[in-house]
């Protein structure tokens, strides 16, 4: 399964490579950065959620609880299954 967070500036003191890390710790055996796009100020990163051996809900759980405590701006927004939510509501 597919999620995406769509960025538009990465946590203050946060280099790109830390947040992928983890993005990767937060989610455990539960899934796995993909890939990750970057357009000018922001971007957007693609993750792989575990659905065989995992319940893909306890990585969203996971992934959503990072954004929010590492400090992404208010307006990032995490898609899955082609609906967007603001990952603060």
């Amino acid at each position: 399964m597919d999620m995406f967070i769509h960025y538009t500036a990465l946590p203050a003191g946060m280099e790109l490579g830390e947040v992928v890390e983890g993005l990767n710790q937060a989610m455990d055996d539960g899934g796995v950065v993909n890939d990750v796009v970057v357009t000018g100020q922001g971007g957007r990163i693609d993750l792989d959620l575990e659905e065989d051996f995992h319940n893909p809900k306890l990585a969203q759980g996971a992934v959503k609880s990072f954004v929010m405590r590492v400090g992404f701006p208010q307006d990032t927004i995490i898609e899955l299954g082609g609906m967007k939510i603001n990952a603060y509501y």
